[in-house]
């Protein structure tokens, strides 16, 4: 039983060193981090050559080259305990012949033959241990081929890693360009010069230039060079680079970055009129999923409310906006409302600054009709009453008058009073009597209101719009009056 025992702990262990083994022969390619723990390196031999992965990869590794371009640099991929791997710029990966007497750049994916222990010594020298036991040598120290037989570190075997910057490795690297939209960002990028071994792209988002999210904006690698990215919000700044994704998922270096916002397609323009603050804009190509359109209204730039200036969208491609105050300068944009209720990007901003904002109001003596701002209207509708003139004055039924400058008129028929509200103004007038009451204040008047034969009230036309602050203009060629009144 106790033989048994042994036994059974002997195999036990010869299982786990066999593991062990096993695992340094064949990394999974899950194990070494993907995007993390490698770095661009070109590799200079003992007589100051560097190692070339001849077409870039595919063919065989020599140590001839005096310069380092895309042939003389290498992806160097940590694997973890002291195990590297080396990748060309074509994405074929070094590897090593059975003998050890030939090393090619053709491999797509790491296993033990394309497996390396890093070996560090002095002077920041390093040597590499191929799994054959056997290490990494440049014969005659360089200026031939590579070989992978040598038992034994001496000079021809020593290497040094030369760093190489990041944005010096422009043949791995995609140029990335965005176009923003207005509710999504539409990218576009070139392909590295080669495309060996690529499965896709990863585009990466962020709020911060270099501080990208470390997960991708999809799960997975984007097949194409192209697309939009829809899961983005109306004013927000954001950073994107683009990397690629090779077959053994390792990841390769970044593009450039580019900085894009919503932008929305929308130009609004204003100008002030006589009813109010005139807006436009125009028609968006695609509206299908636009219900309507929110105006935001504020007194300084980029002040607007965050409450838009009607209740509900707007259907139409302009607006007057008549709720303002005289000669105020007002700051406008415009935001396109989606069947989801969500809001496209603001429009430009336009500023402008309103009028006097003055109602004009037309009456000719003789005449049933007056005109509203250029709309005829009849002075006392139904009954064919004209403005007239008696001692001087003009007299008219002045109802439809003051309910066109927004007022209100009521007849007191016990006091034979004209009651005439207008705004924060009150006048009351009498039947037969020169004396009138303006806002509580008795003031007289050199004519008096007085019943037609046709029984109409007529009532002195000047008075009444003077004391309610408005102009009146008298035009004795064409026997003309024009009110003018703030609205």
């Amino acid at each position: 039983m106790k033989r048994m025992n042994g036994n059974f702990k002997r195999f036990t262990a010869y299982v786990i060193v066999l593991m062990m083994m096993l695992s340094i022969m064949a990394i999974p390619l899950d194990s070494y981090g993907l995007d993390n723990g490698k770095m661009m390196v070109a590799i200079k031999t003992f007589n100051g050559k560097y190692l070339c992965a001849e077409n870039g990869g595919g063919s065989t590794l020599t140590a001839n080259r005096d310069k380092i371009g895309e042939w003389e640099t290498f992806q160097l991929i940590d694997l973890g305990k002291g195990y590297v791997a080396l990748k060309g710029c074509n994405g074929d990966y070094v590897s090593v012949s059975n003998d050890g007497k030939d090393v090619y750049v053709d491999r797509d994916e790491i296993n033990k033959k394309e497996t390396f222990r890093l070996v560090r010594l002095n002077n920041n020298k390093i040597a590499l241990k191929a799994y054959n036991d056997r290490y990494l040598c440049a014969e005659d120290g360089g200026g031939d081929k590579v070989v992978a037989d040598r038992e034994k570190v001496g000079s021809w075997e020593t290497f040094e890693l030369i760093e190489i910057e990041d944005d010096q490795v422009d043949f791995q690297k995609c140029k990335l360009t965005a176009t923003p939209e207005d509710r999504s960002i539409s990218f576009t990028w070139t392909k590295p010069s080669s495309t060996k071994n690529i499965v896709g792209y990863n585009l990466y988002r962020g709020t911060a230039s270099g501080r990208q999210s470390n997960t991708p904006v999809t799960d997975f690698p984007i097949e194409g060079t192209s697309y939009t990215d829809k899961n983005v919000e109306s004013g927000t700044t954001y950073y994107y680079v683009v990397k690629v994704v090779y077959k053994d998922k390792t990841i390769g270096p970044a593009s450039n970055e580019v900085k894009v916002v919503l932008k929305s397609r929308i130009t609004l323009s204003a100008k002030t009129g006589e009813d109010g603050v005139r807006l436009s804009w125009n028609k968006q190509n695609d509206t299908s999923n636009i219900i309507g359109y929110n105006l935001y209204r504020g007194t300084a730039s980029g002040k607007q409310s965050s409450t838009p200036v009607t209740d509900f969208p707007i259907e139409e491609m302009s607006y007057i906006d008549k709720n303002i105050e005289n000669n105020t300068t007002y700051y406008y944009i415009l935001k396109a409302v989606y069947r989801d209720k969500t809001l496209g990007p603001a429009s430009n901003e336009v500023a402008v600054k309103s009028g006097s904002m003055k109602k004009n109001i037309i009456l000719e003596v003789g005449s049933k009709y007056m005109f509203v701002d250029g709309q005829r209207k009849e002075i006392d509708p139904g009954k064919g009453t004209t403005m007239t003139i008696k001692n001087g004055r003009t007299f008219l039924p002045i109802r439809s008058v003051i309910e066109a400058m927004g007022g209100e008129v009521e007849w007191n028929a016990s006091d034979k009073r004209v009651d005439i509200y207008l705004k924060n103004n009150k006048i009351y007038l009498w039947i037969g009597s020169k004396t009138a009451r303006v806002n509580g204040v008795s003031r007289e008047s050199d004519v008096a209101p007085y019943i037609s034969d046709s029984g109409r009230t007529m009532l002195p036309l000047r008075f009444i719009v003077e004391n309610l602050g408005c102009e009146a203009d008298w035009d004795g060629i064409t026997k003309r009056v024009t009110i003018k009144m703030n609205k």
